[in-house]
């Protein structure tokens, strides 16, 4: 009757619900259940959005092996924390290694991303592919797609070495706002990648569990844990058309504050009857 009675518009409610449930589980001595429940709510600002994906697209299945793409980039870096966390406070059961690929860009310090995925205890396959002699040699004015597709045939080949079914990569909502723009202006067509895309010719699965998740987020989150960086010494880094998209987007979101959230209702709520004839 008494929390009955609680005003829960207040919060207080839930700070009430928080105290007590942390309360009993140490009252029984039930310890790690107490610590999950922690962590869980230590981290709910950001980990609700990833499991909401991770939920809508039927993601992860029971005993999934997932293998993280990590560039060293706040993204991937948060995804690998983020996946950890889910592995070791949430009902899904998988899992989880991480591969690094050196594309022959410049020198990279692995160290900080060694020393994090010791600390998770996740394992780390260190790699190096000449991707950039390749692209240097067939002298792409806009080596990013092609970067990109080697570098996917790289780790999706690994994947398959280390036998893991599904790999995940760091996109975020921002990337799918900016990667629908792109399509829209350079190329003249409504589309944005998928959550989770079977890839026929391998047998492989691509996840992006961030996809509801801001860069914002994810650079908030980063800096309030301490996770590490990695320099990225491609020459072409911050010099692409997805930074004019980023621009552009950067001025709606100024505009309209909810856009993200108005943006990806509206990729689930497709009038497929008012587009007009399919060329």
């Amino acid at each position: 009757m008494y929390t009955n009675n609680l005003v829960k518009s207040s919060g207080y409610y839930t700070r009430f619900n928080f105290v007590y449930t942390v309360a009993c589980e140490a009252q029984t001595g039930n310890l790690e259940r107490m610590k999950r429940y922690l962590m869980r709510n230590r981290h709910s600002w950001f980990l609700t959005r990833v499991k909401r994906a991770i939920k809508d697209y039927d993601m992860i299945p029971r005993g999934a092996k997932i293998l993280v793409s990590v560039s060293g980039g706040k993204d991937s870096i948060s995804l690998l924390y983020i996946l950890f966390l889910l592995q070791h406070y949430s009902h899904l059961d998988f899992q989880l290694e991480a591969v690094h690929i050196n594309l022959g860009w410049g020198e990279v310090d692995t160290g900080p991303l060694e020393a994090l995925c010791t600390k998770l205890d996740v394992p780390l396959y260190l790699k190096s592919y000449p991707v950039a002699s390749i692209i240097q040699k067939r002298g792409e004015k806009s080596p990013c797609a092609l970067c990109a597709k080697l570098r996917s045939g790289i780790v999706n080949s690994i994947a398959l070495d280390v036998g893991a079914g599904l790999v995940a990569t760091g996109h975020h909502l921002d990337d799918v706002v900016e990667t629908f723009f792109l399509n829209m202006i350079f190329a003249g067509q409504l589309k944005t990648f998928l959550p989770k895309t079977y890839l026929s010719n391998t047998g492989l699965t691509l996840i992006r569990p961030l996809v509801y998740v801001t860069e914002k987020t994810l650079a908030s989150l980063r800096e309030k844990e301490g996770l590490p960086l990695i320099h990225n010494p491609c020459p072409y880094n911050g010099n692409t058309k997805r930074e004019e998209m980023k621009d552009l987007v950067s001025s709606i979101t100024q505009r309209y504050p909810d856009f993200y959230d108005k943006f990806l209702t509206s990729l689930q709520n497709v009038s497929f009857e008012n587009l007009w004839k399919q060329r």
